[in-house]
């Protein structure tokens, strides 16, 4: 086996990939270990919680029941669902808990108007109607714990304007859903790491806390509100920019906001894409370190691919893929040490295989693909 001049090239841009990857590792992992244990505060302010919901009907029962049993003062919180135009009966759900829910209300939405997505303005109708000074944000497919509304309201001070916070998945059989989780953790270290060290990078609309005269002052969504994706990450940036300090991640498991995966391959690819379309938009500094993970990944999976031409290129996809199994799994341990993640180590390295592929391909279908959300 010989090593001719476009090989030895290749191997010194993967080198070269393998360290530029391990730094981002390591700032990545320092960011973990930076999360502040915001303190806790005796705060009882009224609370908004809103959901918007479309064609929910199988799930939202289970979200609203949930709330119900909130252990925040019943006369201290509210819950306002905006049913965007669903044709399966969601609404006949909702008004169920209007007697349940000491104070909650529905908005039905008939049009959406020209130049907004329509689940920012169904997010926007719901704010309008919140008379909380915290809007705290969630999907009709979630699982709130008791504590949620308490342990969120308790994290907020004069000085923060937003929390951000964790929304796994909830365990079921099958590859699928492995893979996902696995990729969640992944997600919530992002997340995590550069909201501790300032530079929030995206955030989850499942599990999301913010001032409502912050939202009035950046005058809601802005400029990306026709924007079908970024409720939570773009709207997230915005803060970030008035104030990276006022935004705080909340990594305790009492306050984790369980949802259910998606069960078939379409609907994840669906979803993935409409978070990956967010990404045009975001500023020069988060482009180019997504550029970074993506070229590490795009690299690795082309030597794999070119690999049928030579063993050295195998024999270097190895090597790098090793590098980014152990980086990865460092990474793993510190998000299950600060934020309470499980890790399924039995599975690891399919899912490392797995996540190859999908960081190569994902960043590309966002940017291409339309997206829309839960449109039939």
């Amino acid at each position: 086996m010989n090593m001719n001049t476009p090989i030895i090239v290749l191997m010194i841009t993967l080198v070269i990939g393998c360290f530029i990857y391990g730094v981002a590792i390591r700032v990545i992992i320092y960011g973990l270990t930076r999360i502040e244990n915001i303190t806790s505060h005796s705060n009882t302010c009224f609370i908004s919680v809103i959901i918007a919901a479309r064609n929910e009907r199988n799930t939202i029962s289970s979200c609203l029941a949930a709330l119900a049993s909130q252990d925040y003062q019943p006369d201290m919180f509210e819950v306002i669902v905006a049913d965007d135009r669903s044709i399966d009966h969601t609404g006949e759900v909702v008004n169920r808990f209007l007697t349940i829910i000491k104070n909650m209300a529905l908005i039905r939405i008939e049009t959406v108007p020209q130049g907004i997505s329509p689940k920012k303005n169904a997010l926007t109708q719901a704010i309008k109607h919140a008379k909380g000074e915290i809007i705290l944000q969630t999907d009709a497919d979630c699982i709130p714990p008791v504590n949620w509304i308490s342990g969120i309201a308790s994290r907020f001070d004069n000085k923060i304007n937003m929390v951000v916070g964790v929304a796994p998945y909830f365990k079921a059989p099958g590859m699928l859903n492995s893979f996902i989780r696995h990729e969640y953790i992944w997600n919530a270290a992002l997340a995590a790491a550069s909201i501790s060290l300032g530079h929030g990078t995206h955030a989850s609309g499942r599990n999301l806390a913010f001032r409502k005269k912050i939202f009035d002052q950046l005058e809601g969504y802005g400029n990306k509100k026709d924007v079908q994706s970024g409720d939570d990450t773009l709207l997230l940036q915005q803060i970030r920019k008035l104030n990276s300090g006022s935004v705080k991640y909340l990594p305790s498991r009492e306050t984790h906001v369980y949802t259910y995966a998606p069960r078939a391959f379409s609907s994840f690819l669906r979803q993935r894409t409409r978070h990956m379309s967010t990404g045009k938009f975001f500023d020069p500094f988060l482009i180019v370190l997504g550029l970074i993970i993506y070229g590490f990944h795009m690299l690795l999976l082309s030597t794999l691919l070119l690999s049928v031409f030579s063993a050295w290129l195998f024999l270097l996809f190895l090597a790098g893929f090793i590098v980014k199994c152990l980086a990865d799994a460092f990474t793993a341990r510190c998000v299950r040490d600060t934020i309470g993640l499980e890790v399924e180590w039995k599975q690891f390295l399919h899912n490392e295989f797995f996540l190859l592929i999908y960081m190569s391909v994902m960043p590309l279908l966002g940017l291409l693909v339309p997206v829309t959300w839960k449109e039939k």
